[in-house]
């Protein structure tokens, strides 16, 4: 029995624990104000362009947008869909108080998961000036690093600031200052092009899509983004998809018999790139949306003459 209470007991902590964490980043978000600024050499302004600062080899990214999600009641699905994925990803070793404080606030954060115990973070801190609990600082490239033990890093002379894994960091310094490729280099030409904001987004690239996607043993794209935002004019939720096709493949339309959500829209690129939006106010039926996937199908009729 009194074993069983631990159990119950380290649950009830562990579950605590994970809201003080979100609850500490929405707190960041929120507080706005006049915080002394710091100084920035390199400065990126929209979550798209951040994985032109990103080493290449990312298993995937996903991105949160606290402006967009303090927008939603608490007990919104969106909004509690989306906590879900936060306590995966923003981990108490590098975004609990102790370590690294913001006082004008995050707005966003973009993840890049490389299948190693801590993750690269870009931080949008809104330039205001931030405390991270160093231990030593250290200079690597044109930048000071500031470290800390487990491995962890801080580079706060960029907006985004780039915390994570030392070697990721380091790794993201030599892809600003040119010294090695960038996960722009196979994911910003698409990107560019899903416009609008998000509250969350997911997204990868390369072997993990080529892999996902697949019509019998044939590979179909090389590239995928999943986004939600809410529509405040429709007062809808929104989902959209985006895929890099590598055949003949494309999003087709829908007819309302095949649907079971209230909008949808495409957009196909001549360079394979297909844009889906769908869109309900009924979030659960926006979640298991998807778009109709097609192929072009070509035959040649060959006429031999007889002589």
């Amino acid at each position: 029995m009194a074993r069983r209470m631990e159990r119950k007991s380290a649950r009830i902590l562990a579950f605590l624990l994970a809201l003080i964490m979100l609850g500490s980043v929405f707190a960041y978000m929120m507080k706005g104000g006049s915080a002394e600024h710091r100084p920035v050499s390199y400065r990126l302004d929209d979550f798209r362009s951040y994985v032109n600062w990103t080493p290449g080899g990312v298993y995937y990214f996903k991105y949160f947008n606290f402006t967009h999600l303090a927008q939603l009641e608490s007990n919104d699905p969106m909004r509690e869909y989306i906590n879900s994925n936060l306590q995966d990803v923003l981990i108490g070793a590098v975004f609990s108080r102790a370590v690294l404080e913001t006082p004008s606030g995050i707005s966003n954060v973009l993840v890049a998961d490389y299948r190693t115990a801590i993750s690269l973070y870009f931080v949008d801190a809104n330039m205001g000036k931030i405390y991270f609990a160093k231990e030593d600082e250290v200079r690597y490239g044109n930048f000071t690093l500031q470290v800390r033990r487990g491995g962890i890093a801080l580079v706060n002379q960029t907006s985004p600031i780039i915390v994570g894994y030392k070697p990721l960091v380091e790794k993201a310094i030599d892809v600003i200052e040119g010294k090695s490729v960038s996960a722009g280099n196979e994911t910003y030409q698409y990107l560019s092009r899903i416009n609008g904001s998000f509250a969350y987004a997911f997204f990868t690239y390369g072997d993990l899509v080529r892999a996902s996607f697949k019509s019998g043993n044939e590979s179909v794209a090389d590239f995928f983004f999943e986004g939600y935002r809410y529509n405040f004019v429709n007062t809808s939720y929104e989902k959209i998809w985006a895929m890099h096709f590598i055949g003949n493949y494309f999003f087709g339309g829908m007819n309302e018999s095949e649907k079971n959500f209230e909008y949808y829209k495409v957009k196909n690129f001549d360079d394979g790139l297909s844009i889906a939006v769908m869109e309900d106010k009924n979030f659960t039926k926006v979640v298991n949306a998807q778009p109709n996937i097609l192929s072009w199908h070509i035959s040649f009729n060959t006429t031999q003459n007889e002589g």
